[in-house]
């Protein structure tokens, strides 16, 4: 599997850490997330299927055709999370992102760092980033 540079150099720091190091490394990421709109906090931006309020917002640069995103999350861990995700996958083009396949989760050793629900929270954040790259994909000709 083929991950976008920084999204791959996440998964090599944190494959290689025991779980308590790695649930200190989500907090990091969270500190570095930035702010988000508090107009964008609404049922349009909620991801659903997350235990804690998370919220995306995702834009296409047509200049440059890759996708923008930023996140908020309400719980820290889960705020390290989105961090990863905007982090790993802003300014790649659709294709890079929607070509991400969410077994990295396990390649990074969260598997043992997050409960299930929470895993199954980061793969609904990734889902919802694809889907919006998705919508900005060019139509085959």
């Amino acid at each position: 599997m083929q991950l976008p540079p920084r999204l791959q150099q996440f998964v090599d720091e944190s494959a290689t850490l025991d779980k308590l190091t790695r649930s200190m490394l989500l907090l990091d990421y969270a500190d570095g997330l930035g702010d988000y709109p508090d107009d964008k906090k609404d049922d349009v931006h909620r991801v659903r299927g997350c235990t804690s309020l998370v919220y995306l917002d995702a834009d296409f640069d047509e200049t440059d055709g890759v996708m923008q995103y930023r996140g908020f999350a309400d719980a820290q861990i889960v705020k390290g999370m989105v961090a990863i995700l905007v982090n790993g996958l802003n300014g790649e083009t659709p294709e890079a992102i929607v070509a991400v396949d969410p077994t990295f989760i396990l390649d990074a050793g969260l598997g043992e760092a997050l409960s299930v629900t929470r895993q199954g929270g980061l793969a609904n954040i990734l889902n919802r980033m694809q889907n919006a790259a998705r919508a900005n994909l060019e139509p085959s000709t």
